[in-house]
């Protein structure tokens, strides 16, 4: 009888035992992002050189149009801060630090400021005057 129960706890813990070690791998083929070697997404630097040089702090209530400038300038707002955003943003200023930075976030996702995979197409091209000296720095950036 001492035997059956050492048996129907032997297999207890091995059934246990099993399913700590069932998490699924990735293989490398899943890692892999790029094979050319180039870098598509833009650098943090570059998005607000270009944002400064198009002012979108003045049209756009959240400052950016980048998501993770957005969730950096979040980081390091405080409250009243992050009231003023969420009043120029239309989000109901209510809740502590930690509730209105989701609520901010949310509101930016919402509005579809975080995605950078729309694409315009227009017949009309843009015409830069390099004489302007705004239209000067935006070929520079353009350019390098």
């Amino acid at each position: 009888m001492s035997n059956t129960k050492k048996n129907k706890k032997s297999t207890s813990s091995r059934a246990k035992g099993s399913s700590k070690t069932s998490s699924r791998k990735k293989t490398p083929l899943e890692d892999l992002q790029q094979t050319n070697g180039k870098l598509y997404e833009p650098t943090i630097d570059q998005v607000r050189k270009l944002e400064e040089i198009l002012e979108v702090k003045k049209t756009n209530p959240f400052g950016t149009n980048d998501l993770r400038i957005f969730e950096e300038n979040v980081a390091s707002m405080n409250l009243t801060d992050m009231q003023e955003v969420a009043v120029r943003a239309g989000v109901f200023p209510s809740g502590n630090r930690t509730v209105l930075k989701n609520k901010l976030i949310k509101a930016f996702k919402a509005e579809g400021f975080g995605i950078n995979k729309s694409v315009v197409e227009s017949d009309h091209q843009v015409t830069l005057d390099p004489k302007n000296k705004k239209h000067k720095e935006i070929i520079d950036y353009l350019n390098s």
